[in-house]
């Protein structure tokens, strides 16, 4: 008689569940400063910001799949983000995709209800607020060499729990 052995699979971690905090669909209003921007006065160039947004756990509960659709002033912003839990590394990861051909690779980490994103060029603190239904964020940016300086400022509220 012959037994097959069948290999566990792998589960996610605790660390992959605090990214639970994202789930859902949200609604975001704010301010993006970065067009025609100034450093003597970076907030002058002030316009709104507006964007409907969805986070949700792909198969497995190991990653969670990002999309938006905002309206920045007049420029139309879309995109996807990748989030993820590097076991290897230790840390929080994140991948972007938009519809100006960016795609940075965020390193990040949380502390509390506050979660911060880093590449070279842009930063981002996102606080998770009222019970896990609004979220803060306040992004910056800087040239190589130069001071950070203000992207955007937005609030997100949740309108569903699960995307």
């Amino acid at each position: 008689m012959t037994i097959a052995i069948t290999p566990e699979l792998p589960k996610p971690t605790s660390s992959h569940r605090q990214l639970g905090a994202f789930i859902g669909q949200w609604h975001a209003e704010g301010s993006s400063y970065a067009d025609g921007q100034q450093a003597a006065d970076p907030l002058a160039s002030a316009v709104p910001w507006k964007s409907d947004e969805s986070y949700e756990w792909l198969p497995g509960g190991f990653f969670v799949l990002h999309r938006w659709d905002a309206l920045a002033g007049e420029r139309v912003f879309k995109g996807t983000q990748i989030l993820g839990f590097d076991d290897k590394e230790g840390g929080f990861f994140t991948r972007h995709f938009d519809n100006t051909g960016n795609h940075p690779e965020y390193r990040a980490k949380v502390v509390g209800d506050t979660w911060t994103f880093t590449d070279k060029s842009t930063r981002a603190t996102v606080t998770v607020a009222n019970d896990g239904n609004e979220m803060q964020f306040n992004w910056e940016w800087r040239k190589e060499g130069e001071k950070w300086l203000p992207l955007c400022d937005r609030v997100a509220r949740r309108v569903a729990a699960e995307a």
